[in-house]
């Protein structure tokens, strides 16, 4: 019993180092919501998870039509980038979903990019205007 007595007095506190521990925050999945205008505007709003541990400073990035400049290389594989910044992976995970939909098929103006309640937002409107299939494709359900 006394050779117990060490371990019984110190389990209190490993118990509450363990307790202590913050549990990792789920990343929520990517939301891209679209909305086609009585003019046949298509614009967008998508949002991505800000990631942990990153600086929480608003994203800058003016100016229009996609990515920057270097997410021109279609050849980088997503991840690549071993220090890719929040607001650079929200581009990337931008350029995927419009590939993935074809939502936007002659690019896009950016009209504004925000960070909120812990994601990153860029709101955009399509270079080209919609077509009765896109309307079909892409009913409003949004609102905005």
């Amino acid at each position: 019993m006394t050779k117990l007595l060490p371990l019984i007095l110190l389990m209190p506190i490993f118990l509450s180092a363990c307790a202590n521990k913050s549990r990792p925050q789920v990343k929520q999945p990517d939301m891209f919501a679209t909305s086609i205008k009585n003019d046949n505007e298509k614009v967008f709003n998508f949002s991505i998870s800000a990631r942990q541990g990153e600086g929480g400073s608003k994203p800058e990035r003016g100016g229009a039509g996609g990515p920057p400049p270097e997410h021109r290389n279609k050849n980088q594989a997503k991840g690549d980038t071993p220090n890719e910044s929040p607001l650079d992976e929200l581009f990337t995970h931008l350029e995927t979903k419009l590939s993935d939909t074809g939502y936007c098929r002659e690019g896009y103006i950016e009209i504004d990019t925000y960070e909120s309640s812990g994601r990153l937002h860029i709101l955009g409107a399509c270079n080209e205007v919609a077509t009765p299939e896109d309307k079909r494709q892409f009913a409003n359900n949004n609102g905005y």
